[in-house]
């Protein structure tokens, strides 16, 4: 009788408001890239799972820890009816510049390094996720137009236990 109550206890609390806010994340992180005057960035996203994937783009000045850009944004899974958002962050390399020199940890002889984060968030009960990214380093060519530089993609940055199931939960 007692597992009966502990089990429908733990049911109750699962499904209750504060059960459904916790949520399981993954990252996915580009390694850190060196800015340079006159480069642009984008972080492009794509589900590439079943369900929706709820995602957040960003990109962070790594030698101060500064969030440069950040945008949320929910993608249907492939081939679903209607509109889907534009998945994609951009940012210059003038933003980094002032985002290290808000944060004036940063040192004037060090470089700014920038790194693309994407944080793939689902509920503790639903279905996992699945969603791929990658970020473009394009600079102005001699003509005026957009050159490309490098195309990185992002791999798996989240520490996972032995049963491939993330290590933290965040509300």
């Amino acid at each position: 009788m007692k597992r009966l109550v502990y089990s429908i206890a733990l049911l109750a609390f699962a499904g209750s408001s504060a059960g459904a806010k916790m949520a399981v994340v993954f990252r996915l992180a580009s390694p850190p890239l060196p800015v340079e005057a006159g480069q642009q960035f984008s972080l492009c996203a794509a589900n590439v799972g079943t369900v929706k994937a709820d995602i957040t783009l960003q990109f962070i000045n790594v030698r101060t820890g500064a969030i440069v850009a950040s945008r949320d944004v929910v993608l249907p899974p492939p081939g679903s009816a209607g509109g889907t958002p534009d998945p994609c962050l951009a940012t210059t390399a003038d933003a980094v510049t002032a985002a290290g020199s808000a944060a004036r940890r940063a040192t004037p002889a060090e470089p700014p390094l920038l790194v693309a984060l994407v944080v793939i968030r689902h509920g503790l009960f639903s279905r996992a996720s699945a969603a791929t990214a990658s970020v473009q380093v394009t600079t102005a060519g001699p003509a005026g137009e957009r050159r490309i530089l490098a195309s990185i993609p992002l791999h798996l940055a989240t520490l996972i236990n032995g049963r491939n199931t993330p290590i933290e939960r965040v509300p």
